[in-house]
């Protein structure tokens, strides 16, 4: 069997979440225009929202959309740290996402909102969610795109290649918008709409931008990153080239976001 280099370091990704967890508010404004774009879609249905379920408490869709229905409304995530300081529900679960407790065709609905961080083993994660979905049951959930932070990405290979003759295993595998919406189909889904928009960020130091992708969540948790320690000059010489053709010393950053509907 083939070996995934990509495979996520669970236990990692648990620790982090919870050393985020008081700080989410400070850094999540990406979350938050993607918690409305979802939250207006589900508003828009006809059908009444039974059992709603959020992989990932990082938004407060659940608590807005109860107040309208009424539904009962359950939070999942992998910290439970995380989870007691943010979610807007009273029904939480601590749980992988990979293994959702839940009964086959139980949920009426299910949303995540730039919490799946990876294409690593994502299928598996969808196929999941269909099972435990009743008939005309939905998933929608919002994750970032290929292009997420690609001049960034292109600024530590120049300068690793330049210091170390090679590059590390410093970013994950982020999703393809030719590729996601026939992933779901296969799995079952009907009706697949993939929307997509690129927000360009402006920042003048790459610092401010690893504390916003840290606050995010979206950091390095990958079971086969390097463990050796990264000297500051490393991250000194990509800002140094970032800036370096910008009279006002900022440079612009580009996180696409891509937001799936989805039926069974």
């Amino acid at each position: 069997m083939k070996s995934n280099i990509f495979k996520i370091d669970y236990q990692t990704k648990t620790l982090k979440r919870g050393r985020i967890s008081y700080g989410l508010v400070n850094h999540n404004f990406l979350i938050k225009l993607s918690e409305n774009q979802i939250l207006n879609k589900i508003n828009n249905f006809s059908s009444k929202v039974e059992v709603l379920v959020e992989l990932g408490s990082n938004s407060n869709i659940g608590n807005m959309y109860n107040k309208i229905s009424n539904c009962f409304f359950v939070s999942i995530d992998n910290s439970i740290k995380f989870i007691n300081q943010n979610s807007s529900s009273n029904n939480n679960i601590v749980v992988n996402e990979y293994d959702l407790p839940f009964k086959q065709k139980s949920i009426s609905g299910v949303i995540s909102c730039l919490y799946v961080d990876s294409t690593c083993n994502s299928e598996n994660l969808f196929s999941n969610v269909y099972k435990i979905l009743k008939n005309n049951g939905f998933l929608i959930f919002s994750i970032f795109g290929k292009k997420t932070i690609e001049n960034i990405k292109e600024c530590f290979i120049k300068v690793e290649e330049k210091k170390y003759n090679g590059i590390s295993l410093r970013f994950h595998p982020l999703f393809d918008l030719n590729t996601i919406g026939n992933n779901l189909k296969q799995i079952g889904f009907k009706n697949v709409i993939v929307e997509t928009e690129i927000i360009q960020v402006k920042y003048n130091s790459l610092f401010k931008l690893m504390q916003d992708l840290r606050g995010m969540g979206m950091t390095n948790n990958l079971l086969n990153r390097s463990k050796s320690f990264t000297p500051k000059s490393l991250f000194y010489e990509v800002n140094e080239l970032l800036i370096k053709d910008h009279k006002d010393k900022e440079f612009l950053v580009p996180f696409e976001i891509f937001t799936l509907t989805a039926w069974k």
